[in-house]
């Protein structure tokens, strides 16, 4: 069974590269079509843009599709009045290949990861009856995670866990206790009582950091198309959400509605296959350069056939 694999590249050249030359040595029986989404803005510390990459694929003769938006929506929350305009509902971070993949499952990845093992293989056995497979849940955000909490909030003797998040469903007022409690604790968890009564007062389940994460899942295009906009009334996968002041992470909106309507999530452990590195290339500095010249150094020795397909076209990655 093949897969289409979308992914969103905003700068890191080599991560870039590396996330997709990796996923294609171990995975490649079951990659159909590249969606690769460019966002109209990059990195001042990049000598070179990410493209290579996309050109290098392209003439081996695999199946590339390039899309780059007229809008940039950056980490913004979504603009539902928008969702209509085609330009602004395909500037969601993975919204072009969701709308236009033709095959059942659409892998999604981080540009900054690097793979182990073939993960697309092992996720497609797993696949049938989850409407998005990956590693569950924002665990190191959330209150939940603590067992003492959890008991303290009278809301079990269990915390909750990637594998029994369905069954951890408080209601609002066990909710709003969970927070206050990790709050007078001093644990770091995002503000999101300041405004979640929009989302989280009729029904408190899933919680606000409840999602698969993106970084390597694979989502059941035929069964959630068409429930997503623009087909259906769930905001985008790639789309934040508004929450008070705060904004909601990447999938909490669409994996938080589309759960209520009684679909099932599959957990699925993706760090024994892959890594993730960190360090945004707007924010963080030193730590974006550190991961670019490492992924640089892993290209060198485990792929001499990009580096040299890069210096016969005279890129300036090597």
């Amino acid at each position: 069974m093949l897969a289409d694999v979308a992914l969103n590249i905003f700068a890191k050249p080599y991560q870039t590269a590396l996330a997709l030359l990796s996923l294609l040595k171990h995975s490649a029986g079951h990659v159909g079509r590249f969606y690769l989404q460019f966002e109209p803005a990059g990195s001042r510390y990049d000598a070179e843009p990410p493209y290579a990459v996309a050109e290098y694929l392209f003439e081996a003769g695999l199946e590339v599709e390039i899309f780059q938006p007229e809008i940039w929506v950056e980490c913004a929350a979504v603009e539902e009045a928008r969702l209509s305009d085609v330009p602004y509902r395909l500037a969601m971070r993975y919204q072009y290949a969701f709308e236009h993949t033709e095959r059942r499952y659409l892998f999604i990845l981080h540009n900054d990861v690097m793979f182990k093992r073939d993960i697309l293989g092992a996720m497609l056995e797993r696949a049938d009856g989850a409407f998005i497979l990956g590693r569950i849940g924002q665990c190191w955000n959330c209150p939940a995670r603590d067992a003492d909490l959890v008991l303290a909030a009278g809301l079990g003797t269990e915390a909750c866990a990637p594998e029994r998040y369905a069954d951890f469903q408080p209601d609002f007022v066990g909710l709003e206790r969970l927070y206050a409690l990790a709050r007078e604790k001093g644990l770091a968890v995002r503000p999101y009582w300041e405004g979640w009564e929009t989302h989280y007062r009729e029904r408190a389940w899933p919680l606000p950091e409840c999602r698969v994460n993106e970084w390597a899942c694979l989502v059941d295009v035929r069964e959630t198309r068409p429930l997503t906009r623009p087909a259906g009334g769930i905001l985008p996968l790639g789309a934040f959400e508004a929450c008070g002041s705060q904004t909601l992470d990447t999938g909490v909106a669409w994996f938080r509605e589309l759960s209520r309507q009684g679909f099932r999530a599959g957990h699925f452990w993706v760090d024994d296959y892959m890594m993730h590195w960190g360090g945004s290339a707007r924010i963080r500095r030193d730590a974006y350069l550190e991961a670019e010249q490492e992924a640089m150094r892993i290209l060198l020795r485990a792929f001499p056939d990009f580096v040299r397909w890069c210096r016969e076209k005279k890129k300036k990655l090597f």
